[in-house]
């Protein structure tokens, strides 16, 4: 890991408590106010909840169509802020158009009623699709935006191109429509929900509880496993640059790690960003500088685990929950 400056601590901690086995890649968590964890199954496309100490037998919905070739699937889950008065799930999923023989990413949102999505409603569609870097993780921001990162499809090229959604963060009101604000918005030919670009594909989008400004985890080549702190408008350098290039028009991340981790979604401890990382099966964090959490300052270990972890997911309650191919985890904050 690269950080400047700052001195580096590596300290291998404690698994996490074992909650629930018996899931299919449950690649993405979404913990509501009221208790419930909502489980997104890569492969199935199948939604679950787990409620006081169990799985729900009947899946919450099943996402049609949904497609599973490389890194394809179900990736992504947001509750909407005011959920469950405001009954909205948003997923992130790939999906394959029969009749445009084509396969697509696209946004949507389900109507839940109870323990069941009754109904479903296309936010952003479509997103064409690659057999890996199709990005997928969203989450909603204290200023009530949805986020959502869009890999950049296997062509480089494209995250430096702002005519398309690609390699990019996106930013966009609840119904999929581009907030006014936006820092493109207006620009001939711009994509108007393009909130930062240059990326090459992201795994991890979260936001600070003491900013409220975004964090991303992203998945370097061989190389350059990337944290970046977001500002509007900007250029996070993919593919010109990668790791800290300190090159005029482009930002450089707050942190870097060679030999890559694969580091997967986060959260925030404390104060302080945690991630999961699928090579080294691990949950790391990256110590935040007061006051103004902008610089990392230190890294160290506070969980392995036996298989690469997948998602990260802060709780209401003050927990995080931690999903790996085959188990969802939770991790009690305090004694």
């Amino acid at each position: 890991m690269t950080v400047a400056p700052g001195e580096l601590t590596h300290v291998v901690g404690r698994y996490g408590r074992e909650v629930v086995t018996g899931f299919d890649w449950p690649v993405a968590l979404a913990a509501a106010s009221d208790g419930r964890l909502f489980v997104a199954e890569r492969f199935t496309g199948r939604i679950r909840i787990f409620q006081d100490g169990a799985v729900l037998p009947e899946a919450f919905f099943e996402l049609p169509g949904t497609a599973t070739a490389g890194e394809q699937g179900l990736l992504g889950l947001a509750l909407h802020p005011a959920f469950p008065t405001v009954p909205w799930l948003y997923a992130y999923h790939t999906y394959r158009d029969a009749s445009a023989g084509s396969t697509y990413n696209r946004i949507v949102r389900i109507r839940a009623t109870g323990n069941v999505g009754t109904s479903m409603e296309i936010v952003l569609a479509p997103i064409p699709a690659a057999t890996y870097h199709n990005g997928g993780v969203i989450a909603f921001g204290p200023d009530g935006k949805l986020y959502a990162a869009i890999g950049d499809a296997q062509d480089s090229a494209k995250a430096q191109d702002l005519t398309v959604l690609h390699g990019k963060v996106l930013r966009m009101n609840d119904d999929g429509s581009p907030p006014p604000d936006n820092p493109f918005v207006g620009w001939p030919l711009v994509q108007p929900l393009v909130y930062t670009y240059g990326h090459r594909n992201v795994f991890g989008l979260a936001f600070h509880p003491v900013t409220g400004r975004p964090y991303v985890t992203e998945n370097g080549p061989t190389d350059s496993d990337e944290v970046n702190l977001l500002v509007a408008g900007g250029n996070y350098g993919w593919p010109n640059v990668r790791g800290i290039a300190n090159t005029p028009g482009y930002i450089d991340p707050i942190a870097v790690y060679t030999p890559v981790v694969a580091p997967t979604n986060l959260a925030f401890l404390d104060g302080d960003l945690v991630f999961g990382t699928w090579n080294t099966a691990e949950v790391r964090r990256l110590l935040l500088a007061r006051p103004g959490y902008d610089r990392a300052i230190g890294d160290d270990i506070l969980l392995t685990f036996p298989e690469g972890v997948l998602d990260l997911e802060a709780d209401p309650g003050g927990s995080v929950w931690v999903s790996t191919m085959s188990a969802v985890s939770t991790w009690p904050v305090g004694p």
